[in-house]
């Protein structure tokens, strides 16, 4: 279980950090897992990330820039990865759906770090539904089985940190 005590820790930890991001590849080809058009990038602007936890077969915890009380968090097996990004003034990401990149089928908790101007910074289903991110208010997205856009229409850049856990894994929010 990841729980609401985890994910306050986290936010209170990361919401003034200056993590050493870099950019993120999104060029090249992309097939939507929802048709078979292809389209060349789902971001109309750069990404920069900062995993604090990844790898698939052995995950990796980056122990030397982050303090104990967030390691024993990210140790939790349920949790599979754990990334800062940063999303440029302007972004837009496509219709998408997440890569089934895992183990095991996953979903995503959201933490909003940095949201600039409330209701410019927004996740959007296809099939219905929007979120307006505000800073430490953690949402679970089913990422990977439904189309989703997401923008920051605000005039400075956004921070999220984004949890995929295992799919079954209880979350508190």
């Amino acid at each position: 279980m990841i729980s609401k005590t985890d994910l306050k820790t986290i936010y209170e930890w990361a919401k003034h950090r200056d993590f050493p991001v870099r950019k993120t590849s999104v060029s090249g080809y992309y097939k939507r897992s929802y048709g078979t058009d292809k389209i060349k990038s789902y971001s109309n602007k750069e990404i920069y990330s900062f995993p604090l936890k990844f790898g698939r077969k052995k995950p990796i915890i980056r122990e030397s820039l982050i303090p104990s009380n967030i390691i024993e968090i990210l140790k939790n097996e349920e949790i599979l990865y754990t990334v800062v990004s940063v999303f440029e003034s302007g972004t837009i990401l496509k219709p998408h759906r997440d890569p089934h990149i895992y183990k095991f089928p996953y979903k995503r908790i959201q933490v909003p770090l940095e949201i600039p101007e409330v209701g410019k910074c927004t996740m959007r289903w296809m099939k219905g539904g929007e979120i307006v991110w505000e800073e430490g208010v953690c949402q679970v997205c089913n990422v990977m089985h439904d189309v989703h856009e997401a923008s920051n229409l605000s005039d400075r850049e956004m921070v999220i940190m984004m949890i995929d856990v295992k799919m079954d894994a209880e979350v508190e929010l």
